[in-house]
């Protein structure tokens, strides 16, 4: 049995994607609602973390993956 095939482009890249953007920001969420009382800064703040952090949490998890399956 092979392993899944998480290539750019392919269904299991776009859950990968998905699930990694969900989880960074509920966790940038939960951060910033401790250190900000605007509902405002937190939703702009923690949107823009989520879209910075996303592709680089991506590279690492697609790197390690390749060292997995290599």
């Amino acid at each position: 049995m092979g392993l899944v095939s998480v290539e750019f482009g392919s269904v299991w890249f776009s859950v990968l994607s998905l699930v990694v953007s969900g989880g960074l920001f509920l966790l940038w969420r939960r951060l910033f609602r401790r250190l900000f009382r605007s509902e405002a800064v937190v939703l702009i703040g923690t949107a823009m973390a989520a879209i910075i952090m996303t592709p680089v949490v991506m590279l690492g998890a697609l790197w390690l993956w390749a060292l997995v399956t290599k």
